[in-house]
């Protein structure tokens, strides 16, 4: 039984609630977890090689190139970050793949920085690269910039304190470098840093990305790395490990705080240590079993445990010969302090599977044990046939996981260890648990409004399709769960779709015309009878409960119950007085439901009934006094004289909100109001053109229909002020609608889409909701990478290697291009236009650009070879030769020749349709 399943014992211990990574072979942690579970080596092996002279004996050994490598690191969404591509160039690769992972973690973990109420800090550390060495050689072909502006891109001291920059975070951004144990230092760190309050929550982590990749030098059968490109941790023919990279990001809270704001807690680290191993060892670079055993004793000490109840160590697992031994030695000394058994801890190393990710391995080997955690399963340590005759595992509490196992303690929670040992004697080892059980959280709600954003149009349609395949793969969660993690846990973007839940999902079309901005909400109130489903309301919504049972309080028990059966579609309410309290408390909850969930009037207008609300909503009238005129005999008899007489003796107060009456006048807050004006409201025959003419001069103001039917909102679309610019909205059926949640629901998603600030707590008040693991954005990367003239020298094909006029981004592979035409030149083609069309000069600029001699108009930019750096100069070109507008971003939808061509002549023709079309 775990000591952690609620907040009076959370404290101390560190609950991980996001992850992200990427590692050889695995774009994300959920393909690195079916890689892990699949028993896959994701190591690249080139060819073998001879090495003269290599053996003791002075003969030849043969060597295998070996490494793990991170696919398409080069590629980066600048954009995303605000950077322009010559800014993206000067960027070491890794921190950019940091960048992105950073803000994937924060998205699975459900976490908008700009809106998370405490700070947010950073720790983590990279690994030295040749990056900056190459940017120094093309320095007199990158104009402005400067030897500074080289380091400020690619030092590991900005690593953190640039992904702090960007994403808007204000805790510490600390730089943690200790070689191998980065990533793990770094997680302990922060740890640390959040247990002594520095901040609410933190990222973690570490990457090692070298693009090109490193060329690595066999330093004989001596060395650390294994001659045939195989890691075989604690194996007898373990000789050594595998050069890797690897980025992985973990988000960490205070687990009493992740409890309590319903965060999707993947594990909890229970406790850590960092020890150095000093002078006492042979050298610098051997490790020591005091130093390692220490950090292991320590950090279960800190957590708490009982050595006996970890059941699986993820180890340093170099597959080295000396290090093996140590490492397995120290573990045994640590666990023998609470137990003599043997043989119940399962032993594993990710570095069989991808190689040494250096300053990125103790991300690698967390974020896997996290995942075992999660799936309640051990993978397999990849290559162990024969025990190292220098481990003494019989006599020990291990055995190495060698298959796929159910993970499954007698008595225990899940709980393991975690170790990453670096040269220079930095010791780091964590305890993990399994993340406390979760109970379900029904909602009463069956509807629910789902949200989605992203920076461009074709970032949020994937983002729309892999939310879609994600929820189509597996049994969802709740819908209510998911909605509160997308409407509260992703940064609100510019371009934005929502979903309604209910009978049947309804997805509204994603609002691309305008940015989206705070605009003036006026609240129009017909006082027309809502539909028995609005009933529901009363149940699932305690701001409209509240409010309704409010405008009924002082009314006699009688009438309560005729204007309950009638809100509940039991009676039809034939009495005046019924019917008007009826109407009057439907749109009065209503007013204070919208308002709850953050949609507050800018002005108000009502008709009939509805002028009564209006004038409670803004502050005119007390709720009392406008039920005293709706319930005066005069107002059912038609005695005007009255009613006013009425009206007189009632106590208007200064208004809080501008006030629109029937006779087309807007009354701003601070003008006096008499009293009688409400009652002239209710005797007026309902003719509202007037003031929806005067609401419907400013295209800034939204209209939205706080009751039921379609009653002015359809009079507004009729007026000649109307125009597309306005934004007029139905928010519940009339008397035989629907589901009266989903109507609000559209409402309010269409109010967000136009920029409306909408409190989420609001809408799901009354009820406890959670984070869930969602998928995340969805980067629209192009690549950028400048080479060094030698490695250009080294890998290019063909002829000699052509000159590099500019900082070029290359793929990894070379690509073989033909000889750029000469100048003056054009290759012959019988398909070409010709060169005044614009489908001619764009097939001229793609063949300078590329150097092709000959291009289809159906060929695609990037698949030709254009990246990003090509694409800026390109639209450069085609501005100066044409009066058009085209965004770096219009290439990924019009990446063929035909379709750009196609593009400019529509915003020659008509520049307006095409520059909507374009942002669309």
């Amino acid at each position: 039984m775990s000591d952690i399943e609620d907040q009076e014992n959370a404290d101390g211990f560190i609950a991980v609630v996001g992850m992200a990574g990427r590692f050889p072979g695995a774009v994300d942690v959920d393909e690195f977890w079916a890689n892990l579970s699949a028993g896959i080596d994701s190591v690249t092996r080139d060819d073998p090689q001879v090495v003269p002279g290599s053996a003791a004996d002075g003969g030849d050994l043969t060597y295998v190139p070996s490494r793990g490598r991170l696919d398409s690191a080069e590629w980066f969404d600048a954009d995303y970050f605000g950077y322009s591509a010559g800014e993206a160039f000067l960027i070491d690769p890794q921190h950019r793949v940091f960048l992105e992972c950073a803000v994937a973690a924060l998205e699975d973990a459900g976490a908008d920085p700009d809106r998370f109420p405490g700070a947010i800090g950073v720790y983590g550390g990279c690994t030295e690269t040749r990056y900056a060495e190459a940017l120094s050689a093309r320095l007199a072909q990158l104009p402005g910039v400067t030897e500074e502006d080289i380091v400020l891109g690619t030092a590991p001291d900005f690593l953190v304190s640039r992904t702090a920059e960007r994403l808007g975070l204000r805790g510490p951004a600390v730089a943690v470098q200790s070689a191998c144990a980065t990533a793990l230092v770094a997680i302990h760190t922060a740890g640390r840093g959040l247990l002594a309050g520095d901040c609410d929550m933190a990222l973690a982590g570490g990457v090692a990305v070298h693009v090109p990749p490193k060329k690595i030098t066999w330093s004989g059968p001596d060395g650390t790395l294994a001659p045939d490109g195989v890691c075989r941790a604690f194996d007898a023919r373990g000789d050594g490990t595998v050069a890797g990279n690897g980025v992985g990001v973990v988000v960490l809270k205070r687990l009493s705080d992740a409890l309590a704001d319903g965060d999707h807690i993947h594990a909890v680290v229970r406790g850590s240590a960092v020890t150095n191993d000093g002078s006492g060892r042979i050298g610098f670079t051997a490790p020591t079993l005091a130093g390692q055993a220490a950090a292991i004793r320590e950090a279960q000490l800190t957590a708490g445990t009982d050595a006996r109840t970890i059941t699986y160590v993820e180890a340093h697992g170099t597959a080295t010969p000396l290090g093996d031994p140590i490492e397995v030695t120290a573990l045994t000394q640590a666990f023998r302090g609470d137990t003599d058994d043997q043989g119940f801890c399962a032993i594993g190393s990710v570095k069989t599977n991808i190689g040494h990710a250096d300053a990125a391995a103790g991300a690698a080997g967390f974020v896997k044990t996290v995942l075992a955690l999660g799936h309640r399963q051990i993978p397999p340590s990849l290559h162990f046939a024969e025990p190292n005759p220098q481990i003494d595992f019989e006599n020990s509490p291990f055995r190495v996981a060698t298959a796929l196992t159910d993970w499954a303690p007698d008595g225990f929670p899940r709980r393991a260890g975690v170790s990453s040992f670096a040269v220079g004697g930095v010791n780091a080892h964590l305890v993990l648990e399994e993340a406390p059980p979760r109970p379900p959280r029904e909602s009463e709600r069956r509807a629910h409004l789902l949200v989605h954003s992203a920076r461009t149009p074709s970032a949020l349609r994937t983002r729309l399709a892999r939310f879609d395949d994600h929820l189509a793969d597996r049994a969802p969660a709740a819908y209510a769960d998911i909605a509160w993690t997308l409407q509260t846990g992703r940064r609100e973007h510019e371009y934005r779709a929502f979903t309604v839940t209910g009978d049947g999902p309804v997805r509204a079309p994603a609002h691309c015309a305008v940015p989206p901005r705070e605009r003036p909400v006026v609240f129009l109130f017909p006082g027309r009878i809502g539909p028995a489903e609005a009933w529901r309301l009363h149940t699932t919504e305690p701001a409209f409960r509240d409010a309704f049972d409010t405008a009924l309080a002082d009314a006699d028990d009688r009438l309560v119950r005729d204007v309950r059966d009638a809100a509940r579609g039991l009676t039809w309410p034939d009495d005046p007085v019924v019917r008007d309290t009826y109407v009057f408390a439907l749109e009065y909850a209503l007013a204070a439901l919208w308002q709850r969930w953050g949609i507050r009037p800018a002005a108000v207008f009502g008709t009939g009934t509805g002028s009564l609300v209006a004038a409670v909503v803004a502050g005119v009238l007390p709720l009392t006094d406008a039920l005293r005129l709706l319930a005066e005999p005069a107002r059912t008899r038609g005695d005007d004289d009255e009613l006013r007489t009425l009206a007189r003796s009632l106590a208007p107060r200064a208004h809080r909100v501008p006030v629109v009456l029937g006779d087309g006048v807007q009354y701003d807050v601070g003008t006096p109001l008499a009293a009688e004006s409400w009652a002239d409201e209710l005797r007026r025959p309902a003719d509202p053109d007037a003031a929806l003419d005067l609401l419907l001069a400013d295209p800034e103001r939204i209209l939205l229909q706080v009751g039921a039917g379609t009653g002015l909102t359809g009079l507004a679309r009729q007026r000649p002020g109307h125009t597309p610019r306005h934004l007029v909205l139905d928010t519940l059926a009339g008397p035989d609608g629907g589901d009266a949640l989903a109507d609000l629901y559209e409402a309010l998603g269409r109010l967000w889409l136009s920029g409306a600030r909408v409190s989420w707590a609001g809408v799901h008040e009354g009820e406890r909701r959670a984070k869930v693991a969602l998928p995340t954005y969805p980067f629209e990367r192009l690549p950028y990478l400048v080479r060094h003239p030698a490695e250009e020298a080294r890998t290019a094909t063909g002829a000699a290697p052509a000159v590099v006029e500019d900082a070029r981004p290359v793929d990894e592979e070379p690509t073989a291009r033909g000889s750029a035409p000469a100048a003056g030149s054009e290759p012959e083609s019988a398909d070409r236009p010709a060169d005044d069309t614009p489908l001619g000069v764009v097939l001229r600029l793609f063949g300078d650009a590329l150097g092709l001699p000959d291009i289809e108009p159906d060929e695609s930019f990037f698949e030709l070879g254009g990246d990003s750096l090509i694409a800026v100069k390109l639209f450069a070109q085609l501005r100066e030769i044409y009066p058009v507008d085209i965004q770096m971003s219009s290439l990924f939808e019009s990446a063929t020749a035909a379709d750009l061509a196609a593009l400019i002549e529509r915003q020659l023709t008509e520049p307006h349709q095409a520059t909507e079309e374009e942002s669309a």
